[in-house]
């Protein structure tokens, strides 16, 4: 279903919102899955390819064809891969795949357990 604020919202059966997309200020929005896999929201029915909200923005441990990783210099949107907890919990898991943009562009496997658990750096595990 579509919240106030054209965002995508998910319900359990009592009700209560399980989870959200951003706030998208869309008056009339439009819900579409692609064939490509990207979820996405657009306004009405117009034919543009202008997408308010699009899953592909926010890529959890797969990366489908047509995704990207890296800054979106644009809304400085950062995508990157993180890993599962455990293989029946999909929750965020302890490892992260992000591009460094730091001097010269390089994708890192970052170990976030590391972080919270009071490391002073995230202790990266390799580099590209």
């Amino acid at each position: 279903m579509t919240g106030e604020h054209g965002n995508i919202v998910l319900l359990d059966p009592s009700g209560n919102v399980t989870w959200s997309s951003n706030h998208t200020q869309v008056s009339r929005p439009n819900v579409l899955l692609l064939d490509i896999g990207n979820l996405v929201i657009k306004e009405g029915t117009e034919n543009s390819q202008t997408y308010f909200w699009q899953s592909f923005d926010y890529p959890t441990h797969i990366l489908l064809p047509a995704m990207k990783l890296g800054w979106k210099l644009s809304t400085c949107l950062n995508r990157y891969l993180t890993s599962w907890k455990r293989s029946e919990d999909p929750s965020t898991g302890g490892f992260s795949i992000k591009l460094d943009h730091h001097g010269f562009p390089e994708i890192f496997l970052w170990d976030m357990r590391v972080y919270a658990d009071g490391g002073q750096d995230l202790n990266v595990l390799g580099g590209g």
